[in-house]
């Protein structure tokens, strides 16, 4: 079977118009930087594919007036999302948020939250990382160490010889 392609981040009204047009939709909500928001393109793109008829769609919160359009865009909705809580999740089923969870997380676990929800999905997804999955985590453990070790800096501990 072909590979899905991974979902792009767009502004967040561009992705929740997108989802909220659909039967059944599933907006993640992100901003840049990220090491979660990251790594749910390849998450999701898994989810597209063993969910053919669920729309998927990345809002991102890339500045300022972004944050501030959310009072106007998802309060109303109920979704409700601050920088501690992304990447962060929402289910829409024709348009209503049927539900919302902070984080994200690898494909398998994503689709149990949403087939407890929509039933089960079509293909299946395995337990454990897919191979994107993996291969997106192997790409982000070098800019993972380095935002760590750049934390611990900024905080007085120094980087070499201290626990994390």
């Amino acid at each position: 079977m072909p590979a899905v392609a991974h979902p792009a981040p767009a502004p967040v009204a561009d992705a929740l118009a997108a989802v909220a047009r659909a039967h059944a939709g599933l907006l993640a909500l992100t901003i840049p930087g990220c090491g979660a928001c990251m790594l749910l393109p390849a998450s999701l793109a898994e989810l597209r594919r063993a969910r053919p008829g669920l729309v998927v769609a990345i809002g991102e919160f890339a500045s300022p007036e972004d944050w501030r359009e959310r009072e106007r865009l998802l309060w109303p909705r109920g979704i409700h999302v601050s920088r501690s809580s992304v990447p962060a999740l929402a289910l829409l089923v024709d348009g209503e948020v049927v539900a919302s969870r902070p984080g994200g997380g690898p494909a398998a676990l994503i689709d149990r939250w949403i087939a407890s929800l929509l039933g089960p999905a079509e293909r299946p997804i395995e337990d454990g990382p897919t191979a994107a999955e993996a291969a997106a985590l192997d790409a982000l453990a070098g800019r993972i160490a380095a935002q760590r070790h750049a934390k611990r800096a900024r905080a007085g501990l120094g980087g070499e010889g201290h626990a994390p």
